[in-house]
């Protein structure tokens, strides 16, 4: 049974890969993990690592295969996003699909011109006006990289239209750190209280490291950071 935007339906499951196929890949994966290991780029990280068991040499962090299995155990297997009505609006796990905006685009077909050109701030807003309204989609992004607005705080900007303009999930990005906990910060206001949004969190980080064995120090900062703030909402891709 799989649902889609509220709609049950009995479906058969698309996979590109079986089941062999993909045990192979995940014990490649835990081999490259335990003899090559990963660059860890933050001082915090690299000690929880290593306090459960890694071995680091400078940035250089090897994790053995039962810190893994471990991991896969014991990380849920859903997670739960509210609106800000405080409704249950997607639970993220199994088979269950959800669509949504995507992000940070850095031009703009103008609708009205037919232009193509570089986006502002009124473009997120109308983007974010859009999502809303649409019911198929279940989830809201910042659409634009708006120009006309400080370049170094722009996500603020972002985070700040989308929490006027829609009820629905944010899914938001952030450059830095910084503007992660400033996001939080937003978050726990609307809500209320920290209390409430770590309650019923109605955003969830979307958080990319450099590749896959380099991890940056402000992706690893946003991964410690938010679990504690909305330990149902953690995206990492």
């Amino acid at each position: 049974m799989i649902q889609t935007h509220g709609t049950s339906m009995t479906s058969a499951h698309y996979s590109r890969m079986g089941p062999q196929e993909c045990e192979k890949i995940h014990m490649a994966s835990l081999e490259i993990l335990r003899r090559t290991g990963v660059d860890v780029h933050d001082e915090k990280a690299r000690q929880i690592l290593v306090d459960g068991g890694a071995q680091a040499e400078g940035l250089r962090v090897r994790i053995p295969e039962y810190m893994v299995t471990r991991a896969l155990a014991t990380t849920p297997k859903s997670i739960t996003l509210y609106d800000r009505n405080g409704k249950v609006a997607m639970r993220a796990g199994k088979y269950n699909t959800y669509y949504g905006g995507g992000s940070d685009c850095l031009n703009i077909l103008d609708h009205h011109t037919g232009q193509r050109r570089r986006p502002i701030l009124a473009d997120v807003k109308a983007a974010s006006i859009l999502m809303d309204a649409l019911p198929e989609i279940d989830f809201v992004m910042s659409a634009f990289l708006p120009e006309d607005v400080d370049q170094q705080i722009y996500d603020r900007y972002q985070m700040e239209v989308m929490l006027n303009q829609t009820t629905k999930p944010i899914v938001f990005v952030t450059p830095d750190f910084e503007g992660c906990m400033v996001a939080v910060e937003m978050c726990e206001l609307v809500a209320g209280s920290a209390a409430a949004f770590q309650a019923r969190p109605f955003a969830t980080c979307y958080i990319n490291v450099t590749s896959g064995l380099i991890a940056n120090a402000e992706a690893l900062q946003k991964c410690i950071f938010w679990p504690k703030k909305a330990c149902r909402s953690f995206t990492f891709l």
